[in-house]
């Protein structure tokens, strides 16, 4: 099952491993999505115990900080068969090199620009402190990875030249440093939980 699938990219790179995910988002088909299940990620619309496989690819940043602290929603974890497991990926870009910079940049603008649709990045370091001090915390392993999925700078570039943002001049500053310098994804973490690496 992947969680927040959108507009598939996560979707296809699971099923060229061999993984064909129910695919759930809060958005329909109509909206760009190719959600299979239209549904709330924190309200899982499916049974308990019957997921083999539960995937979610920036999509917790969009929710945290979490109840209690919690390190994800409880139904994630309650949606996995015994033997399942449960991944998070998250970006997180390091300052080096320029184009990595401007991607972490360009995600702290838009978190302040669009607060009601964008969240901050979530740093692995925070999400490891969550997990640290919830049920089940020996489940958890961690890892970073980089990030070579290509960006469209001038994808980025028109949309940051949207009339409807009024982003003034950070947009700007935006603009001329990805235009020089390009926009890399950078790294990404990972986590993933098992109740089966628990010790019994």
């Amino acid at each position: 099952m992947e969680l927040g699938c959108g507009d598939g990219l996560l979707t296809e790179q699971l099923r060229d491993r061999g993984v064909d995910p129910i695919t759930i988002d809060r958005m329909p088909p109509t909206a760009g999505t190719i959600a299979a299940v239209v549904g709330d990620a924190i309200e899982l619309p499916l049974c308990r115990e019957q997921i083999d496989l539960v995937v979610a690819g920036n999509l917790l940043r969009q929710m945290w900080p979490l109840p209690e602290g919690a390190p994800v929603p409880d139904g994630w974890r309650d949606a996995l068969a015994p033997a399942g497991c449960l991944y998070v990926f998250e970006d997180e870009p390091l300052s080096e090199p320029p184009a990595a910079r401007h991607y972490r940049d360009l995600q702290a603008f838009l978190a302040r620009l669009l607060p009601e649709t964008r969240r901050p990045l979530l740093p692995l370091a925070t999400f490891r402190r969550a997990c640290a001090g919830s049920p089940g915390a020996a489940g958890w392993s961690f890892g970073l990875v980089d990030n070579g999925w290509p960006v469209d700078r001038q994808d980025v570039l028109v949309w940051l030249a949207r009339p409807d943002l009024c982003a003034g001049q950070e947009a700007a500053r935006l603009v001329a440093a990805i235009a020089a310098d390009g926009c890399s994804y950078g790294r990404f973490w990972w986590a993933r939980w098992s109740g089966e690496d628990l010790p019994r």
